[in-house]
């Protein structure tokens, strides 16, 4: 799904634009959209890839490994050295990851709320609640139904609470990354049941165009208001318990899940899938590198028209180097150790 790598890269292309604070750009919904569409996508690719797989000891150790490689080692990477850099040596470059020694036990159990690693943690949390939910296909079908019940109610108290829940907790979210795993159970019953037609594929890709417009529109109360507002803590929290913004990210991930010649030429080029594999790592490195350019200047010595398009460059190239020297490396090797050996998995497949 080459587009989806695109789309990955456009989203943390645009949180990283949103944390610029210029241009007046500040009252769209730039951020927050970035990382809607994070927690879509999130929950889209693991249903995809795994709830239709058998449920077993093998397969969730081959998902527990998958996931801990992707997320854990650059994020503790960057969270240790923003500790370092500014607790301990006091450099300004990095004062928008300051934090003390409780702040950095907390993020390290993924629980902290220090710039953009706020999101790291919901993401981190909904691995373990999506074991869960894998589960549950196991189950007789008496039970299985039962289950679904119950993590219906669940998820319907969840969003009820969201509101009033904090943020660094995956159940404040939980109804985002849901969207995205009913995204993926849409996308199979297509398949099966009204395989799309390619006029059909461009139309929804058409509509998911719009709907990323929509997602980042300027807006100070839900779209759909649910929850009044003394309910609700601040706007960010609005944003996110919207459930029409949730479906706007859904119909964008489920219409570039497609490969059309206008999605490959929109996103899945060749440039557009460098930064959806950089994507994690601009999402946790472009923050030092505004600070840096600030501190040097930059932004005061350039018209915006050159410092803008300079931070992005920089911020690419910086977080595309670390990605292929240190992530995708550490990663590959982290998969390898954690997974199980070939022979369990073998004989894994030939039990389903």
């Amino acid at each position: 799904m080459p587009a989806l790598d695109g789309l990955r890269g456009l989203a943390a292309v645009v949180v990283l634009i949103s944390h610029l604070h210029m241009f007046n750009w500040d009252i769209y919904n730039l951020g927050p959209a970035g990382v809607m569409l994070f927690f879509v996508l999130s929950g889209f690719l693991m249903a995809h890839l795994h709830l239709r797989q058998s449920f077993n000891a093998v397969s969730v150790r081959r998902f527990c490994a998958a996931r801990t490689a992707r997320i854990v080692p650059l994020y503790y990477a960057v969270v240790v050295l923003g500790y370092l850099s500014t607790y301990h040596l006091g450099l300004d470059a990095f004062s928008v990851y300051h934090m003390d020694t409780l702040e950095l036990a907390r993020h390290l159990l993924f629980t902290g709320k220090v710039s953009v690693f706020w999101s790291v943690g919901p993401e981190f949390q909904f691995y373990g609640f999506f074991v869960l939910m894998w589960g549950i296909t196991a189950l007789p079908v008496r039970w299985r139904k039962a289950a679904l019940a119950a993590l219906a109610v669940f998820a319907v108290a969840c969003y009820a609470a969201s509101p009033r829940l904090p943020g660094i907790l995956f159940v404040s979210k939980l109804q985002i990354f849901l969207f995205g795993v009913a995204v993926a159970i849409v996308r199979w019953w297509l398949a099966e049941h009204r395989p799309l037609t390619g006029f059909a594929k461009g139309a929804l890709q058409l509509v998911g165009v719009i709907a990323l417009v929509l997602l980042a529109l300027p807006g100070e109360f839900m779209l759909l208001p649910l929850f009044p507002a003394a309910a609700v803590a601040d706007y960010g929290r609005w944003y996110y318990a919207d459930l029409p913004r949730a479906l706007f990210a859904a119909i964008a991930v489920l219409g570039f899940s497609y490969s059309t010649a206008a999605s490959t030429a929109l996103l899945g080029n060749a440039l557009m899938r460098e930064l959806g594999r950089a994507s994690f790592s601009i999402y946790l490195l472009h923050e030092p590198v505004i600070g840096v350019m600030r501190v040097m200047g930059l932004f005061e010595q350039a018209s915006a028209w050159v410092s803008i398009p300079l931070c992005i460059v920089v911020s690419v190239l910086v977080s595309s180097a670390v990605n292929r020297l240190f992530e995708t490396p550490v990663r590959i090797w982290l998969t390898r150790r954690l997974s199980p050996p070939r022979h369990e998995v073998g004989a894994s497949a030939a039990a389903a």
